[in-house]
């Protein structure tokens, strides 16, 4: 039998929990059941533990004042703070790409999705972005723009009112079929963040 300690069932029980996290299952602000998890990942408490651990070292989760983890609730300010970082970082990474780059990164996310779900439109938005930054050949670029992503995940799916809105406005931001692609890119991706960090700002 597997020992609770085995490196292959701490790595599956990780990505399975990361899924979860990504698939929208968690509530942030409520404690994470550790036994559940552990049921549906087959496995015991230890290596769901030792999961929510590296989750929290992301800053995926967070330390439940009870005990346990959570997803965190984050603040308008820190968003705010989130939301300006990613856009200089996507608009730095935009002008370091050919047109035709940009054009085939944003061709892989053109499929469409006919019954959206908030946590499918904020996973677009991570799709959308990584593939930009992952265009450059840069990894620790492609790895620090999903991480904000990630960051950013929850916080997409609770302003999610209409996601079938919300995905028409990142198929726009994709949307290859134009002249200067660069140059609307950069519009676009300007103005979705000025949106977004201008709706915080009114929550403050």
């Amino acid at each position: 039998m597997m020992s609770a300690m085995d490196p292959p069932l701490h790595e599956r029980v990780y990505h399975g929990i990361k899924e979860d996290f990504l698939a929208g299952h968690f509530v942030p602000g409520r404690k994470i059941d550790l036994q559940l998890l552990a049921t549906r990942h087959r496995s015991s408490k230890t290596p769901v533990r030792e999961a929510a651990f590296m989750l929290s070292g992301e800053q995926l989760l967070t330390h439940h004042s009870d005990g346990g983890f959570v997803v965190p609730i984050l603040e308008p300010a820190e968003l705010i703070e989130l939301l300006a970082w990613h856009m200089q970082m996507v608009l730095s990474l935009l002008a370091n790409l050919k047109e035709s780059t940009i054009r085939a990164s944003l061709q892989q996310n053109q499929g469409r999705n006919d019954t959206p779900s908030p946590a499918s439109v904020a996973s677009l938005a991570t799709n959308i972005f990584t593939s930009l930054a992952a265009a450059t050949g840069n990894r620790q670029s492609a790895r620090t723009v999903r991480h904000l992503n990630e960051r950013l995940h929850y916080s997409r799916i609770a302003d999610m009112t209409d996601p079938l809105a919300a995905e028409k406005e990142l198929r726009a931001i994709a949307n290859v079929d134009v002249s200067n692609l660069p140059k609307a890119m950069r519009r676009r991706i300007e103005a979705y963040h000025l949106r977004k960090i201008d709706r915080q700002r009114k929550a403050i």
